[in-house]
């Protein structure tokens, strides 16, 4: 690419297709070691300040101290790579860089304590930010620092955050990773989006004062060292040694991946593996449903065995403040007509007898047309089970012949608190082999599951195909002998 016709400057080409050569108000760049996230970051600022006037670009870190040291640097020797050194003018204190020509600048700002928020906040006619690191950044400071942006021509006025994929149970990771993307660009080779837009909705002050609620589109784009052609290859190998060493880092750092904490309990669990899209099911499936009963949460779902003995969650009910009667009527309610139950699994406590009928839940429920089946509520080998279910493998597309990731238990889109709550549950701290029952809110729709499987849900059984005669006599007969039934004993 060549800037001004000065000198060639090299970009990394994902960089260039889905940033340079798009317009979005919200880039997020997620990558690991080496994929060049920051350096091109350092390019872009440059490249901004030499080509717009009155462009007020702000940098901001999650430090108190050593604020802009380490990306001022950059953007220096990024100057410096452009040969435009001549009008640039660096300041040290407050730490900024100056355009002397177009006016434009960069200033450089700590965004750790609240002090220094506020001091951000205060700041006018701010074009354009970059967030260095912004792998903690809330939901509140996304927008406001949305918010900030008023100066300078409105198609600049653009928030860049830049992270490493490490804080799992972030907003970043949560709004972007955790759940569907609007529009995909490209996909990882294990089918995890790679560059992909999701919209995001936002409080924004216009130009009268007044705040609106607006939807805006965001690029994400994850990258890792693969992505950067100019990388040596003692680079690449200090890197593909984690393999060997640290696994969860390289997942980290070479793959894009956001690791999960180290409480997480499914590290089972990936979106692009577990959930898929709703589908209709086969007449000759078998469907369970399972439930989980408390006035605190009805937790229902409808599973799917295909053929095979797989498991796939298809529908969910989830409820709260309903008595026995009206959770029976929701179930249902919930199940079409054509929907054959084979068995519904649920809590071996709701066959204890409550004190005010001398009735079992489980009595009241078939009462109302719901016939229960008690599960085995084994909590430490239901978990176990429960991660032989959700173990990743790999296989091939029947139709393509390409290799896949699946696992035996999956969920549809249609399933979000089985989804959420799946990444939601914790190690418990005194016995790690199981799931802790607090948050609460997470244990229903797992439970719910941990019960279908400790059931052992089976395949449905192939009826053999009739054979076809185009004579009696080609019949097996009754008898061996030929002879009818009858035996005359002598």
């Amino acid at each position: 690419m060549k800037v001004s016709n000065v000198k060639e400057i090299e970009i990394i080409p994902i960089y260039y297709d889905y940033v340079l050569q798009t317009n979005y108000p919200i880039y997020i760049l997620v990558g690991g070691r080496n994929s060049g996230k920051s350096y091109f970051m350092e390019q872009l600022a440059v490249t901004k300040m030499h080509n717009s006037k009155n462009y007020k670009f702000l940098v901001i870190e999650d430090v108190e101290v050593n604020i802009g040291a380490g990306v001022k640097d950059g953007i220096e020797g990024r100057i410096d790579d452009f040969e435009y050194n001549p009008v640039f003018k660096s300041i040290k204190q407050p730490p900024s860089i100056e355009h002397l020509s177009t006016g434009s600048s960069t200033i450089f700002k700590g965004y750790h304590s609240k002090k220094q928020q506020k001091q951000v906040k205060s700041l006018n006619e701010v074009t354009a930010a970059w967030y260095e690191e912004a792998e903690n950044i809330t939901y509140e400071q996304f927008k406001a620092l949305r918010m900030q942006l008023r100066g300078g021509s409105p198609d600049d006025r653009q928030l860049f955050l830049t992270m490493n994929p490490i804080n799992e149970d972030g907003f970043i990771c949560n709004y972007f990773f955790k759940t569907d993307p609007d529009v995909v660009y490209e996909r990882f080779p294990d089918g995890r989006p790679k560059v992909f837009v999701k919209n995001i909705t936002v409080e924004m002050e216009n130009e009268q004062g007044i705040t609106e609620v607006i939807e805006i589109p965001c690029m994400v784009v994850v990258t890792t060292h693969w992505d950067n052609p100019y990388l040596s290859n003692e680079q690449r190998a200090d890197i593909e040694e984690l393999k060997y060493t640290n696994i969860d880092l390289y997942r980290m750092l070479a793959e894009g991946k956001f690791v999960k904490g180290q409480g997480a309990y499914f590290q089972e669990f990936e979106k692009h593996i577990h959930v898929i899209n709703p589908y209709i099911v086969p007449r000759e499936h078998r469907i369970y449903r399972v439930l989980d009963y408390g006035l605190d949460k009805l937790a229902c779902y409808w599973v799917d065995v295909d053929n095979d003995g797989k498991l796939k969650c298809y529908k969910e009910l989830w409820e709260s403040d309903l008595i026995i009667s009206d959770a029976a009527k929701r179930i249902l309610e919930k199940t079409a007509d054509d929907e054959k139950i084979y068995k519904t699994i649920a809590p071996p406590d709701l066959w204890n007898r409550r004190q005010d009928t001398g009735k079992s839940a489980a009595q009241i429920f078939s009462e109302n047309g719901v016939q229960l089946s008690k599960a085995d509520n084994s909590m430490e080998q239901g978990c176990f089970d429960l991660k032989e279910w959700m173990k990743p493998y790999e296989t091939k597309d029947e139709q393509t012949g390409k290799a896949i990731m699946t696992a035996d238990l999956q969920m549809t889109s249609n399933c979000p608190e089985l989804i959420s709550s799946i990444q939601g549950v914790v190690k418990d701290e005194k016995n790690p082999n199981i799931y802790s029952k607090e948050p609460h809110i997470y244990t229903h729709s797992v439970d719910a599951i941990r019960y279908l499987v400790a059931g052992r849900p089976k395949a449905p059984r192939l009826r053999k195909a009739e054979k076809h005669y185009n004579f009696d006599f080609e019949k097996p007969k009754k008898n061996p002998l030929g002879r009818g039934n009858k035996i005359n004993v002598i």
